[in-house]
Formats: structure tokens, C-alpha cells, sequence
């Protein structure tokens, strides 16, 4: 038997069907077919951190390319400005290096 997939929709819509309390959460999770234990569990969540909390955090698709990108780029940056100082400092420019002009 296979585990089954739910999207952050379909949980968010399970959590809101519980909070709202117009149905026992036995009759709402065999209505779903899911597990007490896990809409439990996504409730909690979701009253912890909202929405964003129930996106799988074991799926990589949900990584923001745009961060990613950005840190990569600050690494690159960072990289690239020590080896202009350095390169600085051995070609002896002024204000770099051991002179202290």
C-alpha cells in the first residue's frame, strides 16, 4: 500500500473543516481518508505556522529558486572581492598591502 500525497490545498482544507467543528474529526478523516494522527498533526502545524507551514518540507520543489540564486550570488560576490584585494595587495597598490600608504 502506498502513502498517499496531499497537497497543501487538501490539507488546508482538512485543517479548516476540523477548526470549524461542524463534523467529528472521526467522521471528517474517514470521510478524506486519512489518518487522526496525521490531520492532528497538520493542525497543529498549521495553528503554529499558517498555510506555509504544511507545504512538504522533504519536496525540493518547494525551494524558492530566487533565494537560492541570491545566496549563490552573494557567495560569488564575496569570493570575487577577496581576490581582487588580494590581487591588489600583490600588484602593491597604494592603500593595499604592507606599505600602509
Amino acid at each position: 500500500m502506498s502513502r498517499r500525497t496531499w497537497t497543501v490545498e487538501e490539507k488546508l482544507s482538512i485543517v479548516l473543516e476540523m477548526l470549524k467543528g461542524q463534523e467529528s474529526v472521526t467522521s471528517l478523516c474517514h470521510r478524506h481518508g486519512v489518518a487522526m494522527n496525521q490531520a492532528y498533526r497538520w493542525r497543529d502545524v498549521f495553528l503554529e505556522r499558517g498555510k506555509h507551514g504544511l507545504k512538504d518540507q522533504r519536496n525540493p520543489k518547494h525551494r524558492d529558486p530566487v533565494k537560492e540564486e541570491l545566496q549563490a550570488l552573494r557567495e560569488l560576490a564575496g569570493s570575487q572581492a577577496l581576490i581582487i584585494e588580494a590581487q591588489k595587495k600583490l600588484a602593491g597598490l597604494p592603500g593595499f598591502g604592507t606599505n600602509g600608504a
